[in-house]
């Protein structure tokens, strides 16, 4: 006879380590977002304040997953909306970047 308790026991647990483990990979995601975004600013930086408060964050609720970047500074809408939005960094950067976090998190799915 085998005891199955140990392997049910990790089955069960299993949902919530997926979840741990996509939760990590959204905090990577976010700060690579932000480094991104800090890297390839169109604007050109007087105090570095606009650059240094740019900032991300992963949000885990059960069965989501959000990944925020966004400014610190208050006028962090004028640089992306004002001026034809030549200044614009948070869309664009989300644009670039959200094709290559989906093929990470399907790779890290795969590979659980």
């Amino acid at each position: 006879m085998f005891d199955l308790s140990e392997l049910r026991n990790n089955l069960l647990a299993l949902p919530e380590r997926i979840e741990q483990a996509v939760e990590q990979y959204g905090e990577t995601a976010a700060a690579r977002l932000v480094s991104e975004a800090r890297k390839n600013r169109p604007w050109t930086d007087r105090t570095g304040q606009a650059r240094q408060r740019l900032s991300g964050r992963c949000e885990r609720t059960p069965g989501t997953l959000r990944i925020y970047l966004s400014h610190g500074v208050d006028y962090g809408t004028y640089l992306e909306f004002a001026h034809e939005k030549q200044y614009a960094v948070v869309f664009p950067t989300l644009r670039a970047e959200a094709p290559g976090v989906m093929q990470g998190l399907r790779g890290l799915i795969d590979r659980l």
